[in-house]
């Protein structure tokens, strides 16, 4: 998937967490939103691939590597929790980490609908993961904008209920 459908898939997963939390929708929203493109870190042409040095893209196995896994999207919420707890000086709440979880989480299972796959459960196993195999896409397709407006929908009938 682009960078587009991963902000806003991202987004509509943590207005999701924040709706049934009870916290602000809006900072979940923007929280995941943001998170949702991190799994792209190992990209030299995604938004936040281009924020790192060339060097950083050699040592990474390439796109669509370890930061596709469900092991990243947890790395990635316990330290968004470590790092909000130490700027708290207290244990913090649960919206924060369970943004981050919620928008790369939605990053790995959107690429995990197209052809390419990703490999979900790294380190145990490094093969590729395509969901619905059948019903795979490649990206920039209508099935793509399909997906995309498929969960806002969703979620938004669900806040709205």
């Amino acid at each position: 998937m682009m960078k587009r459908s991963h902000a806003v898939i991202g987004a509509a997963a943590g207005v999701a967490v924040a709706h049934a939390t009870g916290a602000s929708m809006l900072a979940g929203g923007i929280v995941a939103a943001l998170a949702g493109l991190l799994p792209d870190v190992d990209h030299p042409h995604a938004a936040v691939g281009r924020l790192l040095p060339r060097w950083w893209h050699r040592l990474t196995p390439g796109h669509r590597g370890p930061t596709h896994s469900l092991v990243w999207c947890l790395g990635l919420a316990v330290a968004a929790y470590v790092a909000n707890s130490a700027v708290d000086g207290e244990p913090a709440g649960p919206l924060l980490a369970l943004a981050v979880l919620a928008g790369s989480l939605s990053h790995v299972l959107a690429d995990g609908l197209t052809v390419a796959g990703v490999p979900l459960w790294w380190p145990f196993r490094r093969r590729r993961t395509v969901f619905l195999d059948a019903l795979a896409f490649p990206t920039r397709s209508w099935a793509e904008a399909l997906v995309v407006l498929g969960v806002v929908a969703g979620v938004g009938y669900w806040v709205s209920l």
